[in-house]
């Protein structure tokens, strides 16, 4: 973000909210890019392993894909448990390898855009794709597992409820 305010001086840059998305060596990248105060929200998409997620500290969508076995659910999945401090929501797309996401974002698509529509643009019916007692990616038999922690669990889908 430095280099980015060096390259446009002159010019007015106003970065009201920072999300940083990654997929494989970009989604550890983007759990550890949250050790920058400036960044507010974070959706890795199969994370590699070097990351910690002691670092959140804004809503986090953790990505998994059911057949990854370049990035195992089960590390994703440690990864969201880990984010016991911060909203997290953790999902796994039925059918998905690691490749799944690449060209147009595959089944990961549609979720990651909800997120961050509601997170960064404050667009109020992408909240029911993760909040509220029937929420979207909860009920759609696209994704083989989800996982709202307690933080997420408190906030309320569309109309409140």
């Amino acid at each position: 973000m430095a280099r980015l305010t060096r390259a446009r001086a002159g010019r007015v840059l106003r970065a009201v909210a920072v999300a940083p998305p990654g997929h494989s060596q970009g989604g550890q990248g983007a759990i550890n890019a949250r050790v920058d105060p400036r960044v507010d929200i974070t959706i890795p998409i199969q994370p590699g392993p070097l990351a910690s997620s002691s670092s959140l500290h804004g809503p986090t969508l953790f990505l998994a894909g059911q057949h990854d076995d370049i990035v195992p659910p089960a590390l994703v999945e440690h990864f969201y448990e880990a984010a016991d401090h911060v909203v997290a929501i953790y999902g796994e797309l039925a059918g998905a390898n690691h490749f799944t996401p690449t060209g147009d974002g595959g089944g990961f698509r549609g979720p990651m855009t909800a997120w961050l529509r509601f997170h960064l643009m404050g667009v109020e019916n992408a909240r029911g794709e993760f909040f509220g007692q029937a929420c979207g990616v909860c009920t759609s038999d696209a994704w083989s597992q989800v996982e709202r922690n307690s933080y997420a669990l408190q906030l309320p889908g569309p109309g409140g409820l």
